[in-house]
């Protein structure tokens, strides 16, 4: 520790300080102040004026507690310095009016290309995070050059960001750096260096940026460019960047494509698909597009029946599409993975998944399945009581609606799965001769057949539905569980 106090004698950190920062009596110490953190984790360093500042960890991250009063005569948003003299901090507030920018820039500089380090180390297994310490870069400047941090500067975080750095758990790196090892645990060494390189290029353009090296990473990765591709239909690229992507390029263009998808602009979509196959032929993630859009093509001969069953899965995989999976795995998070298949069901329905598939792909689809995905958008989610199994044929009521009589359908599938007196919560669809069920029913236990029915309201909540199938049954007489938060 005696090391650690040389090399941060006459030291300056800044930090703004937040209103709830004065409330607790605690400053942040995550990134801003985590050298002084470090240096006062266990017996603490004294504080000039008296007491001491300490380390302590709230919520997971570390915080700088004091005496009382130590933040006396401090208000929110001032700016305060913490500066080690002979051992002890000093604590006083400053105005950055003016200040050496080019240390700034030297600090800024250093973690940038420690950041970069630390990337390709954890791309190869020797480190756990694509992140550098922030104390630790702070420390190695001071040893190279002491007079870097003689004056107050502005705080670390801001700083770093500006210069497209990423800052999570007092660790800095590159932005689109996988904090998350997991997510890249199936990338080769360069491709996850790539994959970051990439990330951080589209998600930190300007109008002055390079994007040539993003460019040539994607078009060297197929496995790359597919992740990229997926991210970018989840977030769209701003009209700046897709104006700046180079359309002679297969790589950019699958990007912009993805993009337009993205925003529910299919029929775009699918003419740049087509340009991307023109230069590259044979690119996997721009030949599943592309059958997919093929796919909207029905037959006319085939009758409507047949082309209702082939709509149902065409609006399945738009639902699984990176734009919008996430309405799936949210509900999965909710209830239990073996009920995918029903939620998913769920998630298109009641997040009119199926409105959006018809704004973006309506212009392939024919009048007869426009009309018929409309009746969709209106059927909605119903418990149904099994009054009858014969061959083929099952006979349904409606257990909500105590007028309604009994609906018989021809389902060789869910003929053989049900039983007389099973409730199946579904929605029957019509196929254009009568109703089917193209989704999966959930299966309800009867003696939870008004606490379902008691979610089937309008419009139907789709995540108190998916967390009733994970919940323990209620009490009798116990008031309705809430909806869980999304």
């Amino acid at each position: 520790m005696s090391e650690l106090l040389r090399l941060s004698e006459g030291a300056v950190l800044t930090h703004l300080v937040t209103r709830a920062e004065l409330a607790a009596g605690a400053l942040a110490a995550a990134d801003d102040l985590r050298l002084w953190a470090r240096l006062a984790d266990g017996d603490g360093v004294p504080l000039a004026g008296g007491g001491l500042v300490r380390t302590v960890i709230d919520a997971g991250e570390p915080v700088l507690t004091g005496p009382d009063g130590w933040l006396a005569g401090v208000e929110p948003e001032d700016m305060v310095a913490l500066r080690l003299r002979e051992g002890k901090l000093e604590l006083s507030t400053t105005v950055l009016a003016d200040f050496p920018a080019e240390r700034a820039i030297q600090i800024a500089q250093e973690f940038g290309e420690q950041a970069l380090d630390a990337l390709r180390a954890f791309a190869e297994g020797l480190e756990s995070s694509p992140g550098v310490p922030i104390d630790v870069v702070v420390l190695e400047l001071l040893m190279k050059a002491p007079e870097v941090f003689s004056d107050p500067l502005p705080p670390l975080a801001p700083l770093l960001r500006e210069a497209s750095l990423e800052l999570r758990g007092g660790r800095a790196g590159v932005v689109g750096a996988p904090w998350d090892p997991e997510s890249v645990a199936d990338l080769a060494p360069l491709d996850i260096i790539r994959l970051a390189l990439v990330r951080s290029a589209l998600r930190t353009y300007d109008q002055h940026a390079d994007l040539s090296k993003a460019i040539t990473y994607l078009s060297r990765s197929e496995t790359v460019l597919a992740r990229i591709a997926d991210e970018v239909e989840r977030e769209p690229l701003g009209p700046g960047l897709v104006e700046a992507l180079p359309r002679t390029e297969p790589a950019a263009l699958l990007l912009i494509a993805r993009s337009a998808e993205g925003e529910g602009r299919s029929f775009e979509a699918a003419g740049l698909i087509s340009e991307v196959l023109s230069l590259s032929p044979g690119l996997a993630p721009a030949e599943r597009d592309a059958a997919e859009y093929a796919a909207c093509r029905t037959d006319p001969d085939d009758p409507l029946p047949v082309r209702a069953a082939h709509l149902f899965r065409q609006l399945l995989a738009y639902g699984y599409r990176p734009a919008r999976r996430r309405l799936i795995d949210d509900l999965i998070a909710l209830s239990v993975r073996v009920a995918e298949p029903a939620l998913a069901d769920l998630a298109l329905f009641e997040n009119d998944v199926v409105g959006e598939f018809l704004d973006a792909r309506g212009e392939w689809l024919r009048d007869d399945e426009v009309e018929l995905l409309e009746s969709w958008r209106r059927t909605p989610l119903r418990l149904w009581e099994v009054l009858d199994v014969a061959g083929e044929e099952i006979t349904l009521r409606d257990t909500g609606r105590a007028e309604s009589g009994p609906i018989t359908l021809a389902d060789e599938l869910l003929s053989r799965q049900a039983r007389r007196g099973d409730l199946m919560l579904t929605r029957l669809l019509g196929d254009g001769e009568g109703p089917h069920v193209f989704g999966h029913p959930f299966k309800v236990d009867p003696a939870r057949k008004d606490e379902m029915l008691a979610l089937l309201t309008d419009p139907v909540d789709p995540y108190a539905v998916a967390a009733f199938f994970r919940r323990a049954p209620r009490a009798p007489g116990a008031p309705p569980a809430t909806t869980p938060p999304r």
